[in-house]
């Protein structure tokens, strides 16, 4: 019988391929910019990272929030550590006042993620990247 994969390891797969729909998102848009210095970008690069404006160490909850992620360069999103005070800035001119502060009072919120919750994660994911390629 073989052995289920852990928890952390289906844990890396969903963020791995949640990086990867957000970047590609960005670069269908033609937005693949570091969203909080505007530095351009190119896709597959170690300088071409997920960053999120609620860290996803501090707030689990939030690491797989759309609000909360964007492509950000390795500069901003480790140098700087996600350049909290501009990502901030532009998601109120992005989405506005009110649904910054409904993110910013939700970092709280524990989720207790489950294997089925990430296979489900993983199969969505890889759908929509898959309609994206």
């Amino acid at each position: 019988m073989k052995k289920p994969i852990s928890i952390p390891r289906l844990k890396k797969k969903s963020l791995d391929l949640y990086s990867e729909l957000i970047k590609l998102r960005a670069f269908k848009e033609g937005k693949l910019y570091c969203y909080t210095c505007d530095a351009p970008l190119k896709l597959n690069t170690s300088n071409c990272q997920l960053g999120h404006y609620l860290s996803r160490g501090a707030y689990p909850g939030l690491t797989f929030h759309s609000d909360n992620s964007r492509v950000q360069c390795y500069r901003c999103n480790v140098h700087l550590h996600g350049a909290t005070i501009e990502f901030r800035e532009r998601l109120i001119n992005e989405i506005g006042i009110t649904e910054v502060e409904k993110l910013e009072s939700s970092r709280h919120i524990s989720i207790k993620w489950t294997r089925s919750d990430f296979h489900i994660i993983i199969d969505l994911y890889c759908k929509e990247i898959k309609s994206l390629k």
